[in-house]
C-alpha cells in the first residue's frame, strides 16, 4: 500500500467529530541523510515566543531516574 493510499484510508476511518478537527500538514521532503523531518513553520516556538523545549530529552532524563 502506498503512503498516499494509507493516508486516504486513515482519513476515511475518522469519525465525523475527529474529521472536523483534523488537519493535514505537508512538509517538504527531508534530506536523505537526515533522520528527522523539519517542524512546520511556527512549531519551533511556544505561544509566548520562547523556543519549544526538547520534550524527548526531558522524557529520556525522567526515565533514567527510575
Amino acid at each position: 500500500m502506498s503512503a498516499k493510499e494509507k493516508l486516504i484510508r486513515d482519513v476515511l476511518d475518522l469519525d465525523e467529530a475527529k474529521a472536523t478537527r483534523a488537519r493535514i500538514v505537508v512538509v517538504e521532503e527531508p534530506e536523505m541523510d537526515s533522520e528527522m523531518v523539519p517542524l512546520p513553520e511556527g512549531w519551533g516556538e511556544m505561544a509566548n515566543g520562547e523556543p519549544m523545549p526538547d520534550v524527548a530529552a526531558a522524557v529520556r532524563r525522567s526515565r533514567e531516574g527510575h
